[in-house]
């Protein structure tokens, strides 16, 4: 009897936590304490003053995460945390687990984090996208920047030799090759040898080379063609929204028309843009959905949209704070509302899951690779896809993507690199389809259409043919 009730009592379903072989030290031999769940929880926190390394607590309150901390020698802070509850939840659910950092970090023996801040041994990631600033002059004076060197009081401009070091050092990073870089500043384009450095980047074997810039440079079609001959394949622009009203607040001058004609140039030189939007609660948070659309619309030249809300921090009065407090689920639900586009509990995801597709390419290849294991709260998103119809629609709508992430998770323990043979690809597409909902893709794609768009991720010589074909 009693094993018949055990082959009657409905089994728990595997959840990802439960899938997770979470590692245990770095590759720098430093123990790893894992991501704590649930709420209230307590962790580790600065204070926005003194910044001494206090304790925060984490806890629910009216449908938001708050967090609390009190320092002994400024008192106590609360701010909003994560604007929606369950959003918070769900984000934590989709967890993936840690990495295990670099071999040979140029800090070795870090005890406290962020006191001796760097690519140390407590590190657990590999670098995803490093940045280097190149300067922090700049051709503008946002009243929103800290960085550019009126307001910092000083100059910071690495002579080249020092920038060569710094590539050359990102490039030899084991066991994942740092060979993705974004130049920065300050604004980057302005140094008279900003072309130099970025043919040295090429020159070097960088995979892929980002530019962040304000784009004032760039509406210059000659010299957006220089920078795709020297190898700049993407520029992460300033766009604060689609009127000067907006400009005129975040960055004191009118600058909507600069914009459209940077995109336009980059259209032409094939240059991919992402829109990089700096938001701020009552000034432009209400073009979210606008600015959604405006990329669709353009998404021959357009790859992504990444928001950053502007956070108030130090000597802010709470009212202040709590007023203008804006955080990403505040974004998730604004792209809900603003564009009927999604549902943002079904398709906002932790940008870390795309970790399930890198431990699959890993295990296919026997190769470390490329992976973004990210703190689930820390950056977050979807991705949609536009049928041959014109209809845009979130990938989560038409593929079970908390199934299919599973599944990559458990694949990606059982396959072996012998085992990629014609019958072990098609056996590996069977598991992947039973979780396609073909009725509800949008027109034109299939599976085997998603699954090879994927690919980028890992592949360029697939994204620079994409690139070459006009995206």
């Amino acid at each position: 009897m009693d094993l018949i009730r055990r082959l009657l009592k409905p089994r728990k379903e595997e959840t990802i936590r439960d899938l997770i072989v979470q590692p245990e030290r770095t590759l720098a031999d430093t123990e790893i304490t894992p991501i704590k769940y649930g709420l209230p929880k307590e962790i580790e926190s600065i204070c926005p003053e003194c910044m001494k390394i206090i304790k925060a607590t984490l806890y629910p309150e009216g449908g938001k995460v708050w967090i609390k901390k009190d320092c002994e020698e400024h008192g106590e802070v609360r701010d909003i945390f994560y604007g929606d509850i369950g959003l918070y939840h769900r984000c934590e659910n989709l967890w993936f687990g840690d990495g295990v950092g670099v071999e040979d970090p140029p800090i070795k023996k870090a005890t406290v984090c962020p006191a001796q801040c760097g690519l140390c041994n407590m590190h657990m990631s590999h670098s995803g996208l490093p940045i280097i600033d190149l300067t922090n002059r700049c051709n503008m004076t946002c009243p929103v920047c800290f960085a550019n060197a009126n307001a910092a009081g000083y100059l910071y401009e690495p002579p080249y030799e020092d920038v060569v070091r710094m590539l050359e050092g990102l490039i030899s990073q084991k066991p994942v090759p740092a060979d993705r870089v974004q130049f920065s500043g300050g604004e980057p384009t302005i140094r008279t040898d900003f072309l130099k450095i970025v043919r040295k980047a090429t020159e070097l074997g960088f995979d892929y080379i980002q530019v962040n810039t304000n784009g004032i440079k760039m509406a210059d079609l000659e010299f957006a063609r220089a920078c795709r001959e020297a190898g700049v394949e993407n520029i992460y622009l300033q766009f604060d929204g689609l009127s000067d009203d907006v400009y005129k607040k975040t960055r004191a001058m009118p600058l909507n028309e600069t914009k459209m004609r940077t995109i336009e140039n980059c259209r032409k030189v094939k240059i991919g843009v992402i829109l990089v939007v700096t938001l701020v609660k009552g000034v432009n948070d209400g073009q979210v959905g606008e600015i959604v659309r405006f990329a669709m619309k353009n998404h021959d030249v357009i790859d992504g949209i990444c928001f950053q809300p502007v956070v108030f921090v130090g000597r802010y009065a709470q009212s202040h704070r709590l007023e203008k407090r804006y955080t990403l689920a505040d974004l998730a639900l604004d792209i809900e509302r603003q564009t009927g586009y999604m549902q943002a509990m079904r398709d906002w995801f932790p940008l870390g899951v795309t970790s399930s597709f890198s431990k699959l390419a890993a295990a296919l290849t026997g190769k470390p690779s490329f992976t973004l294991s990210l703190h689930p709260h820390c950056s977050q998103g979807t991705y949609f896809f536009i049928g041959s119809d014109g209809s845009i629609k979130p990938f989560s709508e038409f593929i079970d993507a908390d199934g299919c992430l599973k599944e990559l998770l458990k694949l990606s323990k059982t396959v072996k690199p012998s085992s990629l043979d014609l019958l072990s690809k098609a056996r590996l597409f069977y598991r992947l389809n039973r979780y396609w909902k073909q009725d509800k893709a949008p027109k034109g794609l299939t599976l085997k259409r998603f699954l090879e768009s994927l690919e980028g991720f890992q592949n360029r010589n697939l994204r620079r043919g994409l690139l070459r074909r006009g995206r």
